[in-house]
């Protein structure tokens, strides 16, 4: 049941809900209450994989949306003109000038007790 196809997975849903049915049905048949059935081991087997199908389509739901949104985004960025990348590269601040000083200064000092 591995399948990320929306179409495959509403078809296990459908097998699955009417395999639950006909086991509720029999089992009603055999005259069983309602305790005993929601404890049988089969109904909890396909009520949980029902379930896991159920949150499975809901993801699938998602992905599908959220490719949607990032397509429309997309779109909506490739519509605007370009602006001109050299403001961007003239807006990224240089270190300032006495962190520079500061460097200068270390290398200095390290370099005397090593000549000396």
């Amino acid at each position: 049941m591995a399948s990320e196809s929306k179409e495959t997975r509403l078809k296990q849903k459908a097998t699955l809900e009417a395999k639950l049915q006909k086991r509720l049905a029999l089992l009603a048949e055999k005259g069983l209450d309602e305790k005993k059935i929601a404890r049988d081991a089969l109904v909890k087997e396909l009520k949980a994989k029902l379930k896991e199908t159920a949150t499975r389509l809901r993801a699938i739901a998602a992905n599908v949306q959220r490719t949607a949104e990032l397509a429309a985004v997309k779109a909506e960025r490739l519509a605007k003109p370009k602006e001109e990348p050299s403001k961007a590269k003239k807006a990224a601040p240089e270190p300032p000038p006495e962190a520079k000083a500061k460097k200068k200064k270390k290398k200095a000092e390290e370099a005397k007790p090593q000549q000396g």
